[in-house]
């Protein structure tokens, strides 16, 4: 063995002898070494990567929540407890106005509980010198300090409807109420450690995350109370001034008692604040760094094995070595001359050899891939080769592996239908999915009946296959083969994929070139389809177009349209069934039924002209003939139908309730001007309700709701009012005045003292002594 060694044509041996004592025993060291000083920085470098990148995330997130509680706040000052009236309430009316009071307690209490940064929203009304408190027991507290009252209505800047200042030592966001005429503000006060936590992305590592106003002062007021808890807080503030000097934000390492930080800091660019987020690396490396040194003490002790281990397995290597060497040397066929080459060189030279009748293998099975030949079929029929002639398509067919000699084409097209009732088996979206599968299944079939075939998955529920049959068969006896192979494939594909088939057959033809003309025949033709009928097959050479009239159902159109004038959501939803069960029960095909739902579609959309409602503006951006042409089935047509009528009455209900709700309250004014005039004579509800053509439902509910009292009590107080007037202030006898306000003498004294807790003859004695006196 020793001479082998030294043997100068065994190169490769002794080359291979001490490559394999290197590979036994230095890469352990080695390995131990790049761990501790690779490893650890990577993983460093990886953890504030990846540290960076989920807080910049988590900075997005903050942004978005502060922007949703902005917009929140800007909806506040629409509600309907926010608005004038309010601003004219003082201490007392808070007091006297129990239920208002509780009613806007609660309003105030949701919206602070509307977002868990939020530790509270108060009301406060300037011109009252008070602030209204859901927290607090009073609900309406006074503010009785000048300085504080002065703080206070120094936020009240008119001018700006929305800012962020500072409250109290904490972060709060002032929103002025209402939006015209503003009166008040709403003073949302902000948890600074909750935003804290926001930007806390690992508890477990023990690291820290905070907020800096611009200036550099704690967000969270606690940290300034209890600077000795915050010493890591304070150092990282003074480490990131330091670096915030150079940029805005960054990141960077640090040493805190003995633990090793990434630290991550930035600016939230609408606010001006600092957010700043530190991450321990030190635990994360150790792992690494204990491997590293068992590694090393491994490495020490490999390398005295592997000085052994390595000789003794070069042996036994070297043999079989040997063999092949002499082999490739007593064989050179196509070799050359061997002369002067070792053994590693007439095995790479060897190899060359071998991988260069490899990839001319290859390159020959590539040119008679599937997908290649599938994609020259697709372009074919869609007339995307109309720049190449007969003969330049015909050499590109016979490359792909066709033999077109003595052959001529028929093309089939195959149409799965139903995919909509199907919710339960296949989702939105698994069109594709269920096309491929359908073209697996017809490309297995048209295996076992045709020689040469292809198949063009034209995804959206569309399959082609085109047939290559030869000239001199009957044609007869093809179209035969051909329906009973589509007979074959509606049976094959409805029990797979429990879906119906519409197949068309085109009629056979000798010229590529004519393969889009003949496919777009084949597509014309879907549109004589009855709809009626769950599988069909439509040969072009038998296929006999006949013009039927169409039964458009003119009275479920108007009945439609009367049901959409009244808002009668179901009436229009069973209006529409009717009309597309006219529409189709009549045998018609897809291209009538298309026509008529396009009919309808134009009527409807006359309709909503003649509403006030811009279909533009109800539907942006939308080609709804566009979208409703792309359907194939009744049933997805009246879907589509059902979805934009449904936005339509959505559209339409909004506008006419703001109308009514209007129209209501001028009514409610007209019956109270009437009132103060008419009071005293026999009137009553139904009195107004047909003067003014209201319904007494409709003006007794929204009496009830603009006034707050029902219309007996607001007449009953009107006409006590009076009659308290005439008691003080003239001297007329108590029966006459209730003839003047419009009772009887009885049932006046009656409703007095139920109401006053007095007669009329003690109300007038008590009131005119007292007057006398004063």
């Amino acid at each position: 063995m020793l001479n082998y060694f030294m043997n100068p044509k065994n190169a490769f041996y002794r080359k291979s002898l001490v490559f394999v004592l290197l590979v036994a025993s230095v890469p352990t060291a080695l390995l131990a070494f790049l761990t501790y000083y690779v490893g650890v920085r990577q993983i460093e470098q990886e953890v504030n990567r990846t540290h960076e990148v989920r807080l910049e995330q988590t900075v997005l997130r903050m942004n978005d929540q502060l922007s949703q509680l902005e917009k929140m706040m800007t909806m506040w000052k629409y509600n309907p407890m926010l608005q004038p009236p309010l601003g004219d309430m003082t201490l007392e009316s808070f007091q006297q106005e129990i239920v208002f009071t509780q009613k806007l307690a609660r309003t105030l209490l949701v919206m602070s509980n509307s977002s868990p940064l939020i530790r509270e929203v108060r009301l406060f009304l300037p011109d009252s010198s008070l602030y209204v408190s859901a927290l607090n027991s009073k609900v309406a507290i006074p503010i009785d300090n000048p300085e504080e009252n002065e703080f206070f209505r120094s936020l009240f800047l008119k001018d700006m409807e929305q800012y962020w200042t500072f409250s109290q030592g904490s972060l709060a966001l002032v929103q002025t109420i209402p939006d015209r005429s503003p009166f008040g503000y709403l003073l949302v006060q902000f948890n600074a450690a909750e935003m804290n936590r926001l930007l806390q992305m690992d508890g477990e590592l023990q690291g820290a995350a905070f907020l800096l106003k611009s200036n550099g002062d704690w967000l969270d007021a606690n940290v300034t109370k209890e600077p000795d808890k915050h010493r890591f807080e304070y150092f990282l503030r003074d480490e990131v001034a330091k670096e915030s000097a150079q940029a805005k934000s960054g990141s960077f390492f640090r040493e805190w008692n003995g633990e090793r930080y990434a630290v991550s800091f930035g600016t939230l660019e609408k606010h001006g604040w600092q957010y700043v987020s530190a991450t321990p690396v030190s635990k994360l490396t150790q792992p690494v760094v204990n491997t590293s040194r068992a590694l090393l003490a491994m490495g020490g002790l490999g390398i005295a094995v592997a000085a052994l281990m390595s000789w003794i397995a070069s042996r036994r290597l070297v043999r079989p070595i040997a063999r092949v060497v002499q082999l490739f040397r007593s064989d050179k066929h196509g070799l050359g001359d061997l002369k002067g080459q070792d053994e590693l060189e007439l095995i790479e030279r060897q190899w060359l050899h071998l991988n260069s009748q490899s990839k001319q293998l290859h390159e020959r099975v590539e040119q008679h891939l599937l997908t290649l030949r599938e994609l020259f079929l697709f372009q074919l029929m869609n007339d995307h080769l109309s720049h190449l002639n007969e003969e330049e398509l015909r050499h590109r067919m016979e490359q792909y592996g066709w033999e077109l000699s003595g052959r001529t084409f028929v093309l089939m097209n195959v149409r799965l239908l139903g995919f909509s009732k199907l919710q339960g088996r296949f989702g939105a979206g698994d069109e594709q999915l269920v096309t491929f599968a359908a073209a697996n299944v017809i490309g297995e079939l048209a295996e076992k009946r045709f020689e040469q075939f292809g198949v063009v998955n034209e995804q959206e529920l569309s399959v082609s296959l085109l047939l290559l049959v030869p000239k001199d068969e009957d044609m007869g006896d093809m179209r035969k083969q051909l329906h009973a192979f589509s007979e074959e494939l509606i049976h094959s594909l409805h029990a797979i994929l429990h879906m119906n088939l519409l197949i068309g057959l085109a009629k056979e033809t000798e010229l590529l070139s004519e393969l889009p003309r003949v496919y777009e025949q084949v597509i014309r033709s879907f549109g004589y389809r009855n709809l009626n009928e769950m599988n069909q097959i439509l040969d072009l050479e038998s296929l006999v177009v006949h013009d039927a009239p169409i039964l458009y159902p003119f009275s479920a159109e108007k009945e439609m349209i009367r049901h959409m004038r009244s808002g009668d959501r179901e009436a229009v939803t069973g209006a529409l069934e009717t009309f597309m069960k006219e529409l189709t029960e009549h045998g018609q095909t897809e291209m009538q039924v298309r026509q008529g739902m396009n009919q309808l579609l134009g009527t409807l959309l006359h309709h909503m002209l003649l509403s006030g409602l811009s279909p533009q503006l109800l539907y942006p951006n939308v080609d709804l003939y566009e979208q409703l042409n792309r359907l194939r089935e009744p049933d997805e047509m009246a879907s589509w139908f059902h979805a934009k009528l449904c936005a339509y009455m959505g559209a339409l209900s909004n506008t006419l309730n703001d109308t009514q709700d209007r129209l209501m309250q001028e009514t409610v004014e007209k019956v109270k001007q009437s009132l103060t005039e008419e009071y005293a004579l026999d009137i009553s509800l139904e009195t107004y309700c047909d003067r003014y053509g209201i319904s007494l439902s409709k003006l007794s509910a929204g009496f009830k709701e603009t006034t707050g009292v029902n219309f007996i009590d607001y007449l009953t107080k009107l006409r006590l009012d009076k009659s308290k007037e005439l008691l003080l202030y003239s001297n007329e006898k108590v029966n006459d005045i209730a003839y003047r306000v419009g009772y009887q003498p009885s049932y006046y004294y009656r409703v007095f003292k139920k109401h006053e807790g007095v007669t009329p003859t003690r109300y007038r004695e008590m009131f005119r002594s007292d007057t006398r006196e004063a």
